[in-house]
């Protein structure tokens, strides 16, 4: 079969006007990145088409055409263009760049762009409109329970996203055959004007590309095994291998990064940034995303949320927002009138290594200290920063998910902007849905300040050995989190250099160092030093460990908590390693690391004491 041509469509403005070109600055700015931006609204997209029952595949893919797509793009596809100078310059230069670069964002097993072609026909009793809402009108309100939101900022990303503001779109709806299958290319460029039999015809700048209707030359969707072949020549992915659901291709793709295996690092660092909740293990299948990064015919991996910090803390909120059952778990209650507005639960850990994604403005803080905010349909809206844990080891998030009660949930999704990027009362009316959302964030806010904050009691004497927080920083290394070190108290000596030697050999309290990840599981490393006094008389140091188990109050340790196991003993340089929890010193001194297994949703704390005199034969 021969590839047909497409044929070009300038929409004029009609007797009573039409929005035009201004339409980008109509629904706002985001405050994100562009790339953060254009992929956060397509997922949204794509989570709203999820109706049939499971979770979508995602298919993201970078990638560069080759020449024979590039000349069908040129030929065949983009081949009439605009009668506007700058629409038609941003195109031609995009075609002609070396190497044409695309983004592709592809959905499988959701419902497609199904429903009329036309905005001007739409059959009595039609209820899906999902073609039209996308490609035809502008800022359609939600159809979905719970939804994400609407298509039109989705769909400005997607032009903002390309050098020519110009995208191919292919989608196969649910439930009609492969013969349905649809394929348009869309334009958005400046309005213009053409002299016309002594008047001036006026066009908005809205393109589509497609087959010429004969009666009126509105352009519809290529269609059947047409759109098929053409898709199929383009690269997109086989619908009739992979299903109902859409395939956006942005022709010339705007990268930030000029590699773009780094761009393509970036995507998957945004999909888990705005969308763990729906990448976990145990999201309800319904939900879940099932994600594939491609950069050409390279699979980029997408790492599970459960095991990549501080992704990890985040998900242990999740399922405790989940259940409304955790270590802190708290309702969020309106009192004028009685309503639970949501539920907030917080996890506090022991700040893990971090595998960087990204080596340059990573969308991840090296200390979270945030709450994420979201609706039912469990898609963050947003992150709340509060203030840090003092002691800089660990970090604490939190998790705040709406009501799912319709008029709780309304609220929620009706303040938020275009973007979907935010909470705003400002944007509702007086009224009980403001007050949810005003009730919400000032308890969220407040809760956000008093993280890593102590109160002082009444009474306290003055004989403490340092500030509030660095006794809170001592306390917190020492109990709370299961980690025993001295904050920014008073230290004890480290003993070593010109002064004089203890009347007997010690050893300094275990320092917490770092976190490892081995084939046992995950293993903290303590350090200690090693003073010897006159007579060298340690000969041993022994080292043992304990669990506070999370959530416990400070000084409380879990009788029935599982038991951490001191694995190894060894010299700083790592010149001498003693299994276990005994190391021979035979009178050396000097720096000392322990290794410690962790067991799971614990932390651990590390005491050593210098065994002296001889050892038994």
């Amino acid at each position: 079969m021969i590839v047909p041509v497409l044929d070009l469509h300038s929409e004029p403005y009609g007797a009573t006007g039409n929005i035009g070109e201004n339409f980008r600055k109509l629904l706002g700015a985001p405050t994100l990145d562009p790339l953060q931006t254009v992929i956060r609204e397509s997922v949204q997209n794509i989570a709203d088409a999820a109706k049939l029952g499971r979770g979508p595949e995602i298919l993201i893919r970078i990638r560069r055409l080759t020449p024979a797509q590039r000349d069908l793009l040129r030929i065949r596809g983009l081949a009439e263009l605009p009668d506007e100078p700058t629409s038609d310059n941003l195109i031609r230069r995009a075609l002609d760049r070396e190497p044409l670069v695309v983004l592709e964002i592809c959905d499988f097993g959701t419902t497609g762009l199904g429903g009329p072609t036309r905005s001007d026909r739409i059959p009595v009793g039609t209820k899906r409109t999902d073609f039209i809402n996308f490609l035809r009108n502008i800022g359609t309100p939600r159809d979905t329970e719970y939804g994400g939101g609407t298509y039109g900022f989705g769909k400005v990303a997607l032009y903002r996203a390309s050098s020519c503001s110009t995208i191919i779109v292919d989608t196969l709806p649910h439930g009609v055959g492969p013969d349905s299958r649809r394929l348009m290319g869309c334009h958005v460029g400046r309005s213009f004007e053409i002299p016309e039999d002594g008047m001036l015809r006026r066009f908005t700048g809205r393109h589509w590309w497609g087959v010429r209707d004969p009666e009126d030359a509105i352009v519809e969707p290529l269609t059947g095994a047409s759109a098929d072949e053409f898709a199929s020549a383009l690269g997109f992915p086989d619908r009739r291998q992979w299903g109902s659901g859409t395939s956006i291709m942005i022709i010339g793709f705007q990268a930030e990064d000029e590699d773009l295996r780094i761009t393509a690092h970036r995507i998957v660092e945004s999909l888990l940034w705005n969308f763990w909740p729906r990448l976990m293990a145990d999201a309800p299948d319904a939900r879940r995303f099932r994600c594939r990064i491609m950069l050409d015919d390279e699979e980029v991996p997408v790492p599970e949320p459960e095991s990549l910090a501080p992704f990890d803390l985040f998900c242990k909120a999740m399922r405790a927002a989940r259940r409304r059952e955790g270590n802190d778990v708290r309702p969020i209650e309106s009192l004028r009138p009685p309503k639970r507005v949501g539920t907030l639960a917080i996890e506090k850990g022991l700040k893990s290594p971090r595998r960087r994604l990204v080596a340059a403005d990573s969308l991840v803080p090296e200390q979270v200290h945030h709450i994420a905010l979201m609706r039912p349909i469990e898609l963050v809206v947003k992150y709340l920063e509060g203030n840090p844990l003092p002691d800089g080891r660990f970090e604490w998030t939190g998790v705040f998910l709406a009501s799912d009660e319709d008029e709780v949930e309304r609220a929620f999704a009706d303040s938020e902007p275009p973007a979907h990027d935010d909470w705003v009362p400002g944007n509702l009316p007086k009224g009980n849905p403001k007050r949810y959302v005003n009730k919400a964030l000032k308890e969220l806010g407040g809760v956000a300040k008093e993280m890593g904050l102590e109160s002082t009691p009444q009474g306290t004497g003055s004989r403490n050995d340092g500030p509030p927080l660095a006794r809170l920083a001592g306390r917190l290394g020492a109990v709370l989190e299961g980690v025993e070190g001295d904050g920014a108290g008073r230290r004890r000596g480290t003993g070593g250099g010109g002064g004089p030697r203890p009347r007997r050999a010690r050893a300094t309290r275990p320092s917490f160092e770092r976190l490892e990840t081995q084939a046992t599981g995950k293993v903290a490393v303590f350090s200690t030093e090693v003073t010897q006094d006159t007579k060298r008389s340690g000969f041993a140091l022994s080292a043992s460990a304990a669990v506070a188990v999370e959530g416990a109050g400070l000084g409380h340790m879990a009788e029935d908590a599982p038991k951490p196991e001191v694995l190894s003993i060894q010299c700083s340089d790592g010149s001498e390693v003693a299994d276990g929890p005994v190391f021979n010193l035979s009178g050396r001194e000097g720096c000392f690391e322990i290794f410690v297994r962790v067991p799971d949703d614990c932390a651990v704390t590390a005491a050593v004491d210098v065994l002296e005199g001889a050892p038994s034969t």
